[in-house]
């Protein structure tokens, strides 16, 4: 009698730790490990982003103070 309920209590206790582990294996979120951070197993399920290209040199009011830089230096100021 007492082997039966040990085993009973040994089988419980396998299937409840079974049922964690499935449980959170199967949650998907984004983890940090090391320092990197991992993406879900679902992420190529994920609807992609779509961001339309913009100019090939997205500064010009830095470009254009460049180039008047270049010109006082060029003149001697």
């Amino acid at each position: 009698m007492k082997f039966n309920s040990k085993l009973n209590r040994i089988l419980s206790g396998a299937l409840l730790t079974l049922f964690a582990f499935a449980t959170l294996g199967s949650t998907g979120c984004t983890v940090s490990t090391a320092g990197v951070t991992l993406p879900n197993p679902w992420y190529h399920r994920n609807v992609p982003q779509y961001h339309p290209s913009g100019s090939e040199f997205p500064f010009p009011n830095e470009a254009a103070n460049l180039q008047g830089a270049d010109r006082d230096v060029e003149r001697g100021y």
